[in-house]
């Protein structure tokens, strides 16, 4: 169940590797625009809905001590020190999307079918339904963002990043 989202979801996953190939781990905290949303924000942002998102179908937080600084709601610094290095954040990204991916495949169809008890139920009504848009609109909406986040920084689009 789900295929199509996960396999968007991985692809998703080589784009954003492909988005911040070029971007050397001392630029990952720049804001190009004030208050923009920069490399490391983003990339933990993703690992830590990844990682969150994962529970909701039985798979353990890892990533829980991160909420506070990526998670819905938190504020972007322009601070390096602020953040993890890009490494750990690509790691952690990766480790959190294979474990989500895990999950879910092993979610029983019943579980998925289920209510959506985590976010906006009344437009997401079953978890399958949520995790579809997780895995896919959540996750292209912030890929979005880097993306331009890359033009604001004078850096050349996206094209060409899909795998």
């Amino acid at each position: 169940m789900l295929n199509e989202a996960i396999s968007v979801f991985r692809m998703l996953r080589g784009y954003g590797d492909g988005l911040v190939a070029d971007i050397v781990a001392a630029d990952f905290c720049k804001q190009p625009v004030a208050g923009m949303n920069h490399p490391a924000w983003i990339i933990g942002h993703l690992a830590v809905a990844a990682d969150r998102h994962a529970t909701f179908v039985g798979c353990e937080a890892q990533l829980a001590d991160w909420k506070e600084q990526f998670g819905f709601g938190s504020e972007v610094s322009s601070e390096a020190s602020a953040y993890p290095g890009k490494d750990e954040l690509m790691a952690a990204w990766h480790s959190a999307h294979d474990r989500y991916v895990a999950a879910v495949q092993a979610a029983p169809p019943e579980l998925l079918a289920g209510p959506n008890e985590y976010v906006r139920p009344e437009a997401l009504p079953t978890l399958a339904d949520f995790i579809t848009f997780s895995m896919t609109g959540h996750t292209a909406t912030h890929l979005g963002q880097l993306s331009a986040w890359r033009r604001a920084d004078g850096r050349r689009s996206s094209e060409g990043y899909f795998p």
